[in-house]
């Protein structure tokens, strides 16, 4: 990929994620950064990994706002993004690259609960003692959100990777048929 397709296509993935992002806020845990940010890793590689994850993590959190935690959620996706590189180099086509990139969702599922429940019992003793049953208990109280970013993941990853896998071989597809056809 040029570069310039590699600028073009970090855009619109960070347009993707804001957008999403604001779109699905009543949602709890349940967002397209993971997804974004693991395209960014697998398809661009490199600095585009982290760079996308703080971006659209910044400017959707200008609209939707944010606290204290914001280092444990942006550097939860930060990683998650670095996550993406297992697969940078790999074929990205097909069946295989769906499912291995659905199995990093579910990796990144977990990670950002151990990150952002251990940020939580970190940053407010007050809520949760500073102790080890206190970090247990952070942990135990997070469970329905990583339940809702499971399910969101294993839904959202698969489809919109999907997408940019056979999105274009389609569309190519289409202007094909059109020729044929003389449209």
């Amino acid at each position: 990929m040029t570069q310039q397709r590699k600028i073009i296509f970090a855009i619109l993935l960070i347009a993707f994620a804001v957008i999403s992002r604001l779109l699905l806020k009543n949602l709890p845990n349940v967002e397209t950064i993971t997804v974004t940010v693991l395209l960014a890793g697998s398809m661009l590689g490199g600095v585009y990994a982290v760079v996308i994850a703080l971006v659209a993590m910044a400017i959707s959190d200008m609209i939707i706002g944010n606290d204290a935690i914001l280092i444990f959620t942006w550097g939860a996706f930060a990683i998650i993004g670095l996550l993406g590189l297992v697969l940078h180099k790999k074929k990205k086509t097909g069946f295989k690259y769906v499912l291995q990139m659905t199995g990093l969702g579910m990796i990144a599922s977990l990670l950002f609960y151990f990150l952002t429940n251990f940020g939580v019992w970190l940053m407010w003793p007050s809520m949760y003692s500073p102790t080890w049953q206190g970090l247990m208990q952070s942990y135990i109280m997070g469970l329905p959100f990583l339940r809702y970013n499971f399910l969101g993941n294993l839904v959202i990853v698969p489809v919109v990777v999907s997408i940019v896998v056979y999105a274009p071989a389609w569309l190519r597809s289409q202007e094909s048929i059109k020729k044929f056809l003389k449209i």
